[in-house]
């Protein structure tokens, strides 16, 4: 996947759309589309940050980052199928952030 921004360091705007503005650009079909992916991704990356509780992980889900609320050390990394994991020991988990480019 390419990313859709780029840095930007005019103001308190720290990323901006890679394509160039225009005027009325929403009335153009490709700005229009690009602020709906952009928003969609942003989506994503919220539900990759937001915590799942411990048992609705399933096998499909694979590796994961496990968390011990309240948070005071660090995550582990596996699945419950590893040896050395402790299912009455983590309360929810979180999903892998894969690199652009990288994924399936």
């Amino acid at each position: 996947m390419e990313r859709l921004t780029e840095k930007d360091n005019i103001g308190a705007f720290h990323y901006r759309l890679k394509r160039k503005h225009k005027s009325n650009e929403f009335n153009d079909y490709d700005a229009f589309f690009d602020y709906h992916m952009a928003v969609k991704r942003l989506g994503e990356l919220e539900d990759l940050l937001e915590p799942i509780p411990a048992d609705e992980w399933h096998e499909d889900d694979g590796d994961v980052i496990w968390w011990k609320f309240p948070i005071d050390e660090p995550p582990y990394l596996g699945s419950p199928l590893d040896k050395k994991f402790r299912f009455d020991y983590y309360t929810h988990f979180t999903r892998f952030l894969i690199p652009l480019g990288y994924g399936g």
